[in-house]
Parts: structure tokens; C-alpha cells; sequence
């Protein structure tokens, strides 16, 4: 049985951890552009600037692929950046 975890947490909780969703997307979102050549960068800048969720997605998919390693990847990452961090 599968349930959303984040039901689990508390509101706080719950706002933290889409912000580190947002930011694990963002910095693999980037990664991926700048692995593109300049016509598929241009591609992706007009798709990512419009509202069409479905184009974003078929983009992804053809030229980028393998976005979920390139998450896993950067989440890696930040889970080393944080542990690097002094304890306050």
C-alpha cells in the first residue's frame, strides 16, 4: 500500500520539504540545459517559459531522459553539502 508521507508530517515539515523538491528540480533542470547544444537549449528556454505542462514533459523526455539520474544525482549532493555544514 502506497501513501503520500508527507501526510505524516506537520505543516512546517511539509513546506521544507517541497522547497527541497523545488530546489533538487531546479539545480537538475540546469544541469540538463547545460548538457544541451544551443538549438535544444533554445527549445527548452521557449517551453519552460510557457504554460504547456505536456510539452515540458515530452521535451524532458526526448532530449533530456534521463532526468530522474541527474536528481538522484544533485539530491546526492545536497544530502553532502548539509552533512559539511556545522551543527548549530
Amino acid at each position: 500500500m502506497q501513501q503520500d508521507f508527507l501526510n505524516n508530517f506537520p505543516l512546517e515539515i511539509k513546506e521544507i520539504v517541497a522547497k527541497l523538491y523545488d530546489t533538487i528540480l531546479e539545480r537538475s533542470l540546469i544541469q540538463a540545459y547545460q548538457r544541451l547544444d544551443d538549438t535544444h537549449k533554445s527549445m527548452m528556454a521557449a517551453i519552460f517559459n510557457s504554460n504547456d505542462e505536456e510539452k515540458k514533459k515530452n521535451f524532458l523526455k526526448e532530449y533530456v531522459g534521463d532526468l530522474e539520474n541527474i536528481m538522484i544525482k544533485e539530491t546526492k549532493k545536497i544530502i553532502e553539502e548539509i552533512k559539511k555544514q556545522p551543527a548549530n
